[in-house]
């Protein structure tokens, strides 16, 4: 690989020395953005507008759909939080830069995205669940900065030439994507290039850190066969994208925009990406080291360039700003209900991989590369952004850590007599709101929010002490925990033993899904979960054992819903290279057949399932689910997707 990437290290030694070159350059770009900020005095705008928009440059960030189904939804709800969280750091850095103003000392000396400007508290209480938001306005705010369609066809295709990219022109788009999400990244990507060809074009997100590695030891970057960059080695992908960020990438993306935006014209705002790729090496001098672990890949005239940057400089997602600080709640879990409504559901999680090593997983931590958590101050810090969603307008949370604090149940017990406690102090005042870490929040708001957090089944039924586990379950409620998700995967032990969820194999896998459930049931917390088909092992008779066992289990009313999934392949999941489908995935081509039965299960089409399930079967597995299941399957499907007509000035 080393003869296909050209690798640097400048980061190893980016403190070490600077050269006044680099101050004399900004000078000078200071200079002429201060003649440029003379040049439009007369727009009828204040200091701070002119200012601002001297200075500032439209940026566009995506979310790519996980899968269009044949109705034309997609079955993945919630807010991007994959996206919001990679881009907050950055965001916080460029809002920093615009209440300074061109001062020196400025986290952006001169250039910036138009990040600027927080949604106001009017704006948030207004969103609705739509993620296409109004983007002729001006100044957006950070909020309008994001296209979230859900679906990708050529309906949606128009819309966003005409309607977002032909309006909002921007010089820079940040697209986020999964891996069954890649396929409709690329295609965003080339319609953007060929409207807007002079935009640079930044690919990151879960199929990015999937397929994208750094070998420190061997000083080497590992492409999967499934990465873009590969793909485009290979000459079976354009170079639709610039540029590539992997890993850890909160801090990789702000140094990247930083870069970018010192290679910007200053009245054109526009750069060339070999020009962006040269300043990488040089003006990194500026810079600190880096946080985390995480590679900065640039693609310019068939060369790969890779940035490395692997610091050892521990990185606590504890202090990293709120990814809902720049972005407004969204998202509506029918989990969450209230006198028949919906609640409005914000996303948290205090960690960002799995301690388990489930062999088909992506979310475990040999495949995320490493485990985060908050863990500076992590259950008071947890607490500010609990109190702090309220605020936004939350009115539950789901925690989606792949195990609620990482499977730490001290943690757990601490947090939820925090959170207990705050709740005492709600219900005791006799004042409408409360103050709670600097903010003044409505009472009834604090008593009635409720949240939902995951679980294993052997984190709940192999505790040494059980009652451990009650206890843990039983503050959760008394916290405002209504609901919990597990996996359950399957009910067919010759299936479960061949995966690591299994870890406490004293009890058989059906006593050890009931215990788990039963104390659940017992604190009065409803449980639902997934159920994996096409794992190792199965056969017509699993698959009929684990619908009519969890069919029981809904019955008793000791599981609420069951969500049916088919196994997908993954880039980097053991399952994956244990199948021999490393190089057989397609996540590349967007004519790939998306058709039932495939259609109904989340992230499943024909080039990706399980080699151990029969087109068949599948469809055996969803009319089973759906006629024994009845109305406690779980099919979550979107709500349609609304393409906004702006309003006139006044309406």
């Amino acid at each position: 690989m080393d003869q296909e990437v050209k690798l640097h290290f400048e980061y190893e030694n980016m403190r070490k020395s600077s050269s006044g070159f680099y101050w004399d350059k900004l000078r000078a770009r200071r200079e002429k953005l201060l003649e440029r900020l003379e040049a439009i005095q007369d727009s009828g705008l204040d200091m701070e507008g002119r200012e601002w928009q001297a200075r500032s440059y439209p940026v566009l960030s995506i979310l790519a759909p996980v899968m269009s189904t044949s109705e034309g939804k997609i079955e993945f709800p919630g807010d991007p939080m994959g996206l919001y969280s990679g881009l907050s750091y950055a965001v916080d850095q460029v809002v920093k830069t615009r209440k300074m103003g061109l001062v020196q000392g400025a986290p952006y000396p001169d250039l910036c995205p138009q990040w600027g400007y927080l949604p106001s508290a009017g704006y948030r209480s207004q969103v609705d669940t739509n993620g296409i938001r109004q983007y002729d306005g001006q100044p957006l705010n950070t909020d309008q900065t994001v296209f979230d369609p859900r679906v990708w066809n050529d309906r949606v295709r128009d819309y966003f030439v005409t309607k977002v990219l032909l309006v909002m022109r921007p010089k820079v788009v940040l697209i986020s994507a999964v891996s069954p999400a890649h396929r409709y990244a690329i295609d965003i990507a080339r319609t953007i290039r060929a409207h807007l060809p002079q935009c640079v074009i930044v690919l990151g997100g879960r199929h990015v850190d999937e397929t994208i590695h750094f070998d420190e030891s061997a000083r080497s970057i590992i492409l999967e066969p499934s990465s873009a960059v590969r793909k485009i080695l290979g000459g079976t992908l354009e170079p639709v994208f610039d540029f590539l960020i992997a890993g850890d990438g909160y801090y990789a993306l702000d140094l990247l925009m930083k870069i970018i935006s010192l290679s910007m014209d200053i009245v054109s705002k526009t750069a060339t990406v070999h020009f962006i790729i040269e300043n990488l090496s040089t003006l990194s001098l500026l810079f600190d080291p880096l946080p985390g672990n995480s590679t900065i890949i640039g693609i310019d005239a068939g060369t790969v360039h890779a940035w490395p940057v692997a610091s050892h400089i521990k990185l606590d997602l504890s202090v990293l700003p709120s990814p809902y600080s720049a972005f407004a709640i969204r998202a509506m879990f029918p989990i969450f209900q209230r006198d028949g409504r919906i609640l409005r559901t914000a996303h948290f999680m205090v960690t960002n991989s799995c301690t388990y090593h489930c062999y088909f997983c992506s979310e475990g931590v040999t495949v995320v590369g490493g485990f985060l958590s908050f863990h500076t101050q992590g259950i008071q810090k947890a607490l500010e952004r609990v109190i702090e969603y309220i605020e936004y307008g939350a009115e539950a949370i789901f925690f989606d850590d792949s195990i609620f604090w990482g499977g730490n149940f001290g943690d757990v017990i601490n947090f939820c007599r925090e959170l207990i406690r705050i709740r005492e102090m709600a219900g005791n005042t006799a004042s409408k709101t409360v103050p709670v870490f600097g903010r003044e929040i409505e009472a009834d708001k604090i008593l009635n929010l409720v949240w939902g957090a995951q679980f294993t089944v052997d984190l709940l039924a192999s505790r040494r002490v059980p009652e451990e586990a009650l206890l843990a379950l039983t503050e959760m409620k008394k916290a405002g925990c209504t609901y919990i998700y597990i996996g359950i995967e399957s009910m067919s032990a010759s299936v479960i033993d061949k995966v690591h969820k299994n870890v406490n194999r004293k009890l058989a896998w059906e006593d050890r899904v009931r215990i788990a459930l039963g104390m659940a049931y017992m604190a009065g917390i409803s449980i639902g979960s997934s159920v994996l088909f096409g794992l190792d092992g199965e056969t017509n008779e699993t698959i009929e054992e684990t619908i009519c066992k969890v069919e029981e289990l809904l019955v008793e009313d000791l599981l609420s819903i069951a969500s049916p999934n088919i196994l997908t392949y993954h880039p980097n999941t053991e399952i994956t290279a244990l199948h021999g489908m490393k190089d057989k995935l397609d996540y590349h081509s967007i004519a790939t057949s998306n058709r039932p039965p495939y259609v109904y299960f989340e992230e499943a089409f024909p080039a990706v399932v399980s080699r151990n399930l029969t087109e068949d079967q599948i469809w055996f597995i969803h009319e089973q689910t759906r006629q024994r299941w009845g109305t406690k399957r779980n099919t979550n499907p979107m709500p349609d997707v609304v393409l906004r007509e702006y309003l006139k000035p006044g309406d």
